[in-house]
């Protein structure tokens, strides 16, 4: 068996860059898997509840569902030596909620944080049709920059390439590094 690969965790609000620096950065690895939040919260067919404001028990639920998916899917290639790399919304107090699911484990956490209008030029339709939430891209971002925690390595990337954002997740892996406290 290979050593086991390290978990990197790309989050921010939509419009962010997410996946496209989550895949980039799986790119610049030597040996890593790119699970995208989306990809795993599409695995529900029907039934599906989507968080809204104030959230349904049902909704929160699915999310949770959604972070253990990824996180196992990362673990089974993590267990054979593949870097995995996680990129979904996790902001507010749902990023609290992930790091639970994800302990003992170390991550590397990345929360990409653009300005709001940044983000709505990078994305003209997200401001022109509320998402399923019902959240305006100002909405997440307040969300982001008011509630939640500075945990982790982050990054403006207003002005940033994503060959830029990589270097500069890789040349702080210590500052993005999140250990859970065993005491």
């Amino acid at each position: 068996m290979s050593e086991q690969g390290r978990l990197f965790v790309i989050t921010g609000i939509p419009g962010a860059g997410k996946t496209t620096v989550g895949r980039a950065l799986a790119k610049a690895l030597p040996k890593a898997v790119f699970v995208g939040g989306d990809l795993i919260g599409d695995t529900v067919v029907s039934g599906k509840e989507v968080i809204t404001e104030p959230p349904s028990i049902e909704a929160i639920e699915q999310l949770l569902l959604r972070y253990a998916g990824a996180l196992t899917l990362a673990d089974v290639y993590r267990s054979a030596g593949f870097d995995a790399v996680i990129a979904d919304d996790i902001i507010g107090d749902r990023l609290d909620d992930f790091l639970e699911l994800a302990e003992p484990e170390p991550v590397h956490l990345v929360v990409l944080h653009p300005c709001a209008d940044v983000v709505g030029e990078r994305s003209p339709v997200r401001d022109q049709s509320i998402p399923d939430d019902g959240l305006t891209t100002l909405d997440h971002w307040n969300v982001l920059e008011h509630q939640t925690g500075r945990l982790g390595l982050w990054l403006d990337t207003s002005t940033m390439s994503n060959a830029m954002a990589v270097t500069t997740i890789l040349r702080n892996l210590d500052q993005a590094l999140i250990v859970a406290d065993t005491d």
